[in-house]
């Protein structure tokens, strides 16, 4: 990856017109790039770059590479949290690709998502399998975000996947509906009941916010519910929005005001549900087998993931009225994505 134009912006941030001239600020430029997750299929996990100015992919931007599956990637404010199994770990690195620290393993086991607060990282764990396919010891893993030291682990319902801290409280989609926690303070108190919907069934999978600030969670089995993070109130049940069964990904348009969900039962077919009416519409249909979604924040195209029958995957970038752009090899078995952008001179 070149980084000179990157470090410039932080090392040079006035160019001089002259000895003596005054200083000339350059004119800024921006860069947005969706972060690809390939879970691999041997312990050959990767990470790609595709850049969204011109439709350029980096395959392997991290300078570090551990032998692993690599579950899910986030941004987190000012790094990314790169999630790994197999070698259970959580791997903190800069925009340039620079491993921050070192990577932490402690009280970690079966890893799959991560948040961060100003202070934390949080890390949902599926723990032990206690019976055939379940995994009753579930928890959250809490890291100082500013040495990556262990703190602490919060019990949850099993088998937790997304998980979001918005307003004072850290979300957890689980299997008994969405846990609550207080982040108030370090000790991050676990709330009495968890959020759970009367119409939806099936784990609660994963998170959106919407432009009124109220947050979305999918459910295994088909469906989305809206509840107030603040008064932890249900808002709205839609059971029958399309949810992928394995994934449960959703995305939310760049204005905030359209929830984009997938499924591929029957077909493979991206949806759009408007969060005020929860009007429904097609975006993209095909024969294909998508396995990961995104909705860039910056350019508001749609990006999904196809992975063949082998393990090969494409990138599939569409715009916002579902036309295809343009598509790109990744890395075997892409299950992830998410978004950032920087300034350059």
């Amino acid at each position: 990856m070149k980084t000179t134009t990157i470090l410039a912006a932080v090392l040079m941030p006035f160019l001089f017109a002259g000895c003596l001239g005054n200083p000339v600020e350059p004119e800024a430029k921006t860069a947005y790039v969706a972060v690809i997750v390939n879970n691999g299929d041997d312990h050959n996990g990767s990470v790609n770059y595709y850049y969204e100015a011109d439709g350029s992919m980096i395959k392997e931007p991290l300078a570090y590479k551990r032998n692993a599956t690599y579950r899910s990637i986030q941004m987190l404010t000012d790094r990314l949290g790169l999630v790994t199994n197999d070698e259970d770990a959580v791997l903190s690195f800069d925009i340039l690709g620079n491993l921050l620290g070192t990577p932490k393993t402690d009280n970690l086991k079966t890893p799959r998502f991560i948040a961060a607060t100003p202070n934390y990282i949080f890390v949902s764990n599926w723990g032990e399998e206690t019976g055939e396919g379940e995994y009753n010891n579930s928890y959250v893993t809490v890291f100082d975000k500013s040495d990556n030291s262990y703190h602490k682990k919060l019990s949850c319902g099993s088998q937790p996947e997304g998980i979001i801290a918005c307003k004072d409280r850290l979300f957890v989609a689980t299997k008994e509906g969405v846990e609550v926690f207080s982040t108030l303070n370090a000790d991050f108190i676990k709330e009495p009941a968890a959020i759970t919907a009367s119409t939806l069934t099936g784990n609660a999978r994963h998170f959106a916010i919407d432009s009124l600030g109220y947050v979305w969670v999918s459910y295994a089995n088909g469906g989305l519910l809206r509840f107030d993070p603040s008064s932890r109130i249900v808002l709205r049940e839609l059971p029958d929005v399309p949810v992928d069964e394995k994934t449960g990904f959703i995305a939310i348009t760049k204005n905030g005001k359209k929830v984009i969900s997938y499924t591929n039962t029957p077909a493979a077919t991206v949806v759009a549900t408007d969060i005020f009416t929860g009007e429904q519409a097609t975006l993209i249909e095909g024969n294909y087998n998508i396995t990961a979604l995104g909705v860039s924040p910056f350019t508001n195209d749609i990006l999904i993931a196809h992975t063949a029958p082998g393990g090969e995957s494409t990138l599939m970038v569409f715009n916002e009225a579902g036309l295809k752009k343009s598509e790109k090899s990744t890395g075997p078995h892409t299950g992830y994505m998410t978004f950032f952008g920087y300034y350059y001179y």
